[in-house]
């Protein structure tokens, strides 16, 4: 059975699903996530993924079950002794977020086992696009010379060189 793409990744981001993936400790429903998340993803170079994806360090607004959730900033850390406007990817609410566009939801299966329906309602910073717009900014900031740039091609005088030595050179042999 195939499934369609159902999240959008930085290569940066699929490698730090990769790496949880190798550790062995974790619960069957996040297993489960993560290797779907990985399989069924499309990966992008950091320049190019739509600035309404959530990331990695991307400031984040969602709901749960219809309740509005944030903000918080998804990071990379481990779960346990954040502060809380921080949400980890290594848990089942900030993996599902982790590729889902502005609008895009998930369900997922919450830690006493009931259901719980994510979705994104706004990212309010990504750090990908704030690159791209740093980018965009050092481009048109660069000082531009509005003045005529002109090249002469007339040829010029040639200056006579007057030698007084008797020597003709290698040219006289």
């Amino acid at each position: 059975m195939s499934r369609e793409v159902f999240c959008q990744l930085t290569a940066g981001d699929a490698n730090v699903l990769m790496s949880m993936l190798e550790q062995a400790d974790q619960p069957a429903p996040f297993s489960v996530l993560l290797r779907e998340k990985l399989s069924h993803s499309n990966v992008y170079f950091r320049e190019d993924i739509p600035a309404n994806v959530v990331t990695i360090d991307t400031q984040v607004v969602y709901t749960v079950n219809g309740s509005s959730v944030g903000p918080h900033v998804l990071v990379r850390n481990a779960d346990g002794g954040l502060p809380s406007f921080a949400l980890s990817v290594h848990s089942m609410r900030g993996l599902a977020l982790l590729g889902l566009a502005v609008g895009e939801k998930v369900e997922i299966s919450a830690r006493d086992g009931r259901s719980e329906m994510l979705s994104v309602e706004r990212v309010l910073f990504q750090p990908e696009a704030e690159a791209r717009l740093k980018q965009t900014r050092q481009r048109t900031a660069e000082p531009v010379d509005q003045a005529p740039q002109v090249v002469s091609f007339r040829p010029r005088p040639r200056k006579a060189v007057v030698s007084c030595d008797d020597d003709p050179g290698p040219s006289a042999a």
